[in-house]
């Protein structure tokens, strides 16, 4: 369920701040954080998509809200963050992270290494008057060359790295990074070493410098990490979002990126993300996951029109915010069987699939919906 949330704290507190007398007094700070931290902000946030609008009250890649994109004088690049380039966006954040330090995103600032100090990026000019900024300016940026490639087709992991940051800064998938060096990331693609050299575009496996031993090869083809892919335009079968042939379950909907994950800190009522939110547009089929019984189809109050089914294993799954509930009470359904389509309805900021699992019918009984997924061979 899609509260507005608090990663980005700097849309709630900015009004206890004193603003300067006019944007263009905003100064830029003379040490900040690195691009290399910024897009690990991003990677976290909006799985490093610079002009995301999932519909949440967030813009762009490092989750802007409209009021401190305003505040910290972003609007002389663009009326919303999405809207902006990858590096006026770094600009503004830079004014942010300056005023209310790396809290500012709570929950990725953190796990980015977000810190004030370091070189300051360059900051772009502002447009000029009259002009705007085209998604075509913004999907054909060059990508900066990798700062730790070895060779044409080498990249050594440095600590805090993760598939999805060396992949953004290669420009490449982090599937396909898996892909190339699973015989020396082993069957975690979250578990990567500093010191182990990685391929890419090449073909061929990478090699280990850590000093240990090469991990053991994974046991299916389909990652289980956390890592995704920010391009959206991969199919379920290419993304890694795919079930293998023994598989008992399935993704409960198709094409969508992951725009809120389970215990994600924020405004909601639990104080945390009870589920997992899949942002895909109205009328997107929604599946039953694993086979089971429906219990409830229907209206259920902030969760809008929303099914629950009890599946074979004991767990409760909530499929929320849709704009029609197909499956009727009672019914028997098999994993992948149509039960909805997605939909705003209910307390949701924006079209998406809010999909929570419960050990028990009942609200704060929810377990991690990845674990449970991946238990049933399905990965995201």
């Amino acid at each position: 369920m899609s509260f507005p949330s608090a990663r980005t704290l700097a849309g709630l507190v900015v009004a206890g701040i004193a603003a300067p007398a006019a944007v263009g007094l905003v100064a830029q700070p003379a040490s900040a954080a690195s691009v290399g931290t910024w897009d690990k902000v991003a990677q976290c946030e909006s799985t490093n998509d610079w002009s995301i609008n999932t519909g949440n009250g967030y813009y762009g890649g490092l989750q802007f809200s409209s009021s401190t994109w305003a505040e910290f004088g972003g609007r002389q690049y663009a009326p919303q963050a999405n809207q902006a380039t990858k590096a006026q966006q770094i600009a503004i954040a830079e004014k942010v992270l300056a005023t209310q330090g790396p809290g500012a995103w709570p929950s990725c600032g953190k796990l980015a290494g977000l810190q004030r100090g370091g070189p300051a990026p360059e900051a772009p000019a502002a447009p000029a008057k009259g002009t705007g900024t085209s998604t075509a300016d913004k999907n054909t940026e060059t990508p900066a060359a990798p700062k730790r490639a070895q060779g044409a087709n080498s990249y050594t992991v440095v600590s805090g790295d993760t598939l999805g940051t060396i992949g953004s800064e290669l420009g490449v998938s982090w599937q396909s990074l898996y892909s190339e060096n699973r015989s020396v990331i082993g069957s975690n693609p979250d578990m990567i070493l500093p010191g182990q050299r990685l391929a890419y575009g090449s073909g061929s496996g990478g090699s280990s410098d850590s000093g240990g031993s090469t991990p053991a090869a994974p046991k299916s083809s389909s990652p289980s990490g956390s890592s995704k892919s920010s391009d959206s335009s991969d199919s379920s079968e290419s993304s890694g979002k795919r079930s293998s042939s023994s598989a008992k379950g399935v993704l409960p909907v198709s094409g969508g990126s992951i725009s809120a994950r389970y215990h994600q800190a924020g405004g909601w009522a639990a104080g945390y993300h009870t589920g997992i939110d899949f942002a895909v547009s109205t009328g997107t089929p929604v599946r039953a996951a694993a086979a089971g019984t429906v219990v409830s189809s229907g209206w259920q109050g902030a969760y809008g029109n929303a099914v629950v089914i009890k599946h074979d294993d004991g767990r409760y799954t909530l499929s929320a915010h849709l704009s029609s509930a197909t499956a009727s009470e009672g019914e028997r359904v098999s994993a992948g069987e149509q039960i909805g389509r997605s939909g705003n309805t209910g307390n949701s900021t924006g079209p998406h699939l809010h999909f929570e699992v419960r050990s028990s019918n009942s609200y704060g009984a929810d377990v991690n919906p990845v674990t449970w997924l991946n238990g049933l061979g399905v990965s995201l």
